[in-house]
């Protein structure tokens, strides 16, 4: 009778186990309640809406996280801008001679060329960043490009090999002054931005050598 008693017994604790083991999970999982006087968080998956009915966002107290002062903003912007459209026009003129090169010096200048474009994109989108960092929108629409650049008119159709040793050599390195330049500008305005372009600078200054070392 004994045994009879004490495997029934058995029987009926390992059927209740897994019951009582969920429900221990489930009350670790539930948090606590707040303590009294203290209200719950909402938890909303998002904000509130405004009395008009849509999601407002708008925060004046985050108009003072502009790292840069008011008056400083704009000499950033226009030295960032400029920079920009000329990267972005630097960009469109090595992929231009990237895809109609021809001559000896095909292979190389091909792949030098295409290494090129990819830093003008980098950095250009770099800069771009820093305008909108500064608290001002950048343009980076081809029409501004083309307005404003200053670059004079790129040939189209085939290029030679030394034509576009001549054409790119000409247009970075003036690009290259003008940011150095710039550097010196902002060197007393804003330093984070002034060193931002000297390392575009440098970047510069490579792709000049690169291209100046098969003319010498």
């Amino acid at each position: 009778m004994k045994a009879y008693l004490l495997a029934a017994t058995v029987a009926l604790l390992a059927a209740t186990a897994p019951q009582a083991q969920a429900q221990s999970r489930r009350a670790a999982q539930t948090p606590p309640p707040p303590p009294a006087g203290m209200a719950a968080p909402m938890n909303t998956p998002a904000p509130p809406p405004a009395t008009n009915g849509q999601l407002d966002y708008r925060n004046p107290a985050a108009d003072p996280l502009i790292p840069v002062e008011a008056d400083k903003r704009k000499p950033v912007t226009d030295d960032l801008q400029a920079t920009v459209v000329e990267l972005l026009e630097l960009y469109h003129e090595s992929k231009q001679c990237h895809w109609n090169l021809r001559g000896p010096l095909y292979l190389p200048l091909h792949e030098q060329l295409q290494d090129n474009a990819d830093a003008y994109l980098k950095y250009a989108d770099i800069l771009a960043e820093r305008v909108l960092q500064v608290g001002n929108p950048v343009d980076g629409r081809t029409a501004v490009v083309a307005a404003t650049a200053n670059l004079g008119e790129f040939p189209g159709g085939y290029l030679s090999d030394k034509q576009v040793l001549i054409l790119m050599t000409e247009r970075i390195t003036a690009v290259a002054r003008r940011v150095r330049q710039r550097i010196d500008h902002l060197s007393k305005v804003d330093e984070v931005t002034s060193n931002q372009l000297q390392e575009l600078s440098y970047e510069l200054d490579k792709h000049v050598w690169k291209f100046r070392v098969h003319m010498q």
